[in-house]
């Protein structure tokens, strides 16, 4: 049964994108504040829990990403993992309009320039460890130097689309 939905892939790369929707991720924000201009770059190819000792964290980003260009050169970044009800937020601040990603967005901005969203399921504020080639992407590895959890629960991306957890079931004390 597995073996007969498996399916060739390489003369359509839009099998690997539908598959690859199929595994829930969270969706961060990688955001710092240079020379006064504020860069966001949003991602769901985020990973938490490489390494505890040194605290570091993966991300996969597109290495025709030009807002990488810029945060890249950040000594410190932001990294929000977005919260329930932050869907719209996680499209204004992926907007090509780069001038309006910011506009009425609440922020708070490290005095190292990294740049934290304010309503966020979790924070952390790192450091580029490493950084290498991944196929079409960049395989950056990130040392987090602080974090935090908020009240707000995480965003979920699947299926290509935005998803909330469910609560649990009530139990019963009785």
């Amino acid at each position: 049964m597995i073996q007969n939905s498996l399916r060739e892939f390489d003369a359509d790369p839009m099998i690997v994108r539908q598959t690859f929707a199929q595994f829930p991720s969270g969706v961060a924000a990688l955001a710092a504040d240079i020379d006064g201009a504020k860069h966001a770059l949003v991602a769901s190819s985020f990973m938490v829990g490489v390494s505890l000792e040194p605290c570091l964290v993966a991300v996969a980003v597109q290495k025709a990403s030009v807002t990488w260009e810029q945060i890249s050169k950040a000594g410190r970044l932001g990294v929000s993992i977005f919260g329930k009800g932050q869907g719209g937020l996680t499209r204004q601040l992926a907007h090509k309009d780069r001038a309006a990603r910011f506009e009425q967005v609440a922020i708070e901005v490290s005095d190292d320039g990294a740049v934290f969203i304010d309503g966020a399921a979790l924070w952390l504020d790192c450091s580029i460890s490493a950084v290498s080639e991944a196929g079409d992407h960049w395989m950056v590895l990130l040392e987090a130097h602080r974090l935090g959890a908020g009240e707000n629960e995480p965003l979920v991306w699947h299926g290509s689309t935005f998803r909330e957890l469910a609560s649990p079931p009530a139990v019963d004390a009785a």
